[in-house]
């Protein structure tokens, strides 16, 4: 008995002595130290494509809105602008870019804008006659200071194509696509630099960063915003976004440069989060200022089109916060036909949207 006795303590003294050695093995894991830079000056970054379709989107708005001033639109040139064919732009170097819009939109509803720039030549062909309820024109604001060329029923087809774009490639290709493990996960390389792009991970990182249209240096410098974040910027005094955007993209590209994994990915996450909320918030804006001018058709149109362009791009991130639900109530109250749209409806947008995403503190500020 004793011996066993003897055995079994000797046995219990070893079997804690291992477990206190195994544990004394563990090393806790110590996120690594590193500096976050206040400017987006990183080595070896490069976002020129993003650059490109920027400037691309902006060539083809430029051109649509000449119709507001009476021109006809040519349908051929359109599509080639959006595919990047036969050389289309003034900017010559857009021509030879390899870069087009039309192969980075999401793929669900390329042929909806294919639709979009068809329908805004047709009805450019009315570009110098007077809009009403069932034929598309100019409608003129009652100052006389604004012309916009709007369809059979009233709506902006060049502020939907501009504003939907901005959501079906800029926006999606960002957060649903380069903000996600596809482009910056695990399996994505992060040792191999290339001179001028960094890393594969550090490249789409920085990718991202060109889709949101900011200054190296934003929100410090306000100059030069293009698409999100110039709308960042509009809606920053209630949403205070412009700070939230850009100290993820920093810390998130210092954090897959100094290989921290779990603040790359909490970095996306406050960029994919925040980014959704600028939509809605915009949408909001314009519906805020679309209510303000009810009983100016040319006004209502245009903001209502801008609202209903951003409206759709809610839809083109996968895990979105609003449900498809209330996005195709969103869009009922604000209407297919803009000529009928009234001010309770556009307060009812509004109400949703803010619903949805936690607004209503500020909704009247937006």
């Amino acid at each position: 008995m004793r011996v066993a006795a003897r055995f079994l303590t000797l046995a219990a003294l070893a079997l804690t002595s291992a477990t206190f050695t195994a544990c004394s093995d563990d090393k806790e894991v110590v996120a690594p130290k590193y500096d976050v830079p206040t400017t987006y000056n990183f080595a070896n970054v490069s976002y020129s494509g993003q650059q490109a379709r920027m400037a691309m989107l902006g060539e083809m708005d430029a051109y649509i809105k000449t119709a507001n001033t009476g021109a006809v639109l040519d349908a051929q040139k359109l599509q080639n602008m959006y595919a990047n064919t036969n050389n289309p732009f003034a900017a010559s170097a857009l021509n030879t870019a390899g870069k087009q819009l039309r192969d980075k939109t999401l793929s669900t509803v390329r042929a909806d804008y294919d639709g979009y720039l068809s329908a805004v030549a047709t009805a450019s062909l009315s570009a110098n006659l007077p809009a009403t309820n069932g034929t598309a024109g100019r409608l003129t604001s009652a100052d006389g200071t604004k012309k916009y060329l709007v369809n059979a029923k009233g709506v902006e087809l060049g502020q939907v194509i501009q504003k939907g774009l901005m959501g079906a490639v800029f926006y999606y290709q960002a957060v649903d696509t380069y903000l996600k493990d596809e482009k910056i996960g695990s399996a994505v390389d992060n040792k191999t630099v290339t001179p001028g792009e960094g890393t594969a991970m550090e490249h789409h990182w920085d990718e991202a960063f060109g889709y949101f249209g900011a200054p190296t240096n934003f929100p410090t410098n306000l100059t030069g915003l293009t698409y999100w974040a110039n709308y960042s910027n509009q809606v920053d005094p209630a949403l205070k976004s412009n700070k939230t955007m850009m100290d993820a993209f920093l810390k998130g590209r210092a954090a897959i440069s100094n290989n921290d994994m779990a603040g790359k990915t909490a970095a996306a996450t406050a960029l994919r989060t925040e980014w959704e909320r600028v939509v809605a918030a915009s949408a909001i804006h314009e519906l805020n200022a679309a209510k303000g001018v009810v009983a100016d058709q040319a006004l209502k149109s245009h903001y209502l089109s801008e609202a209903r362009g951003f409206v759709m791009g809610l839809r083109y991130k996968g895990d979105r916060k609003i449900s498809d639900a209330v996005q195709a109530q969103v869009l009922a109250k604000i209407g297919d036909n803009l000529y009928l749209t009234t001010g309770t409806d556009i307060t009812d947008a509004i109400n949703l949207l803010s619903t949805a995403y936690g607004f209503d503190s500020i909704k009247g500020t937006i």
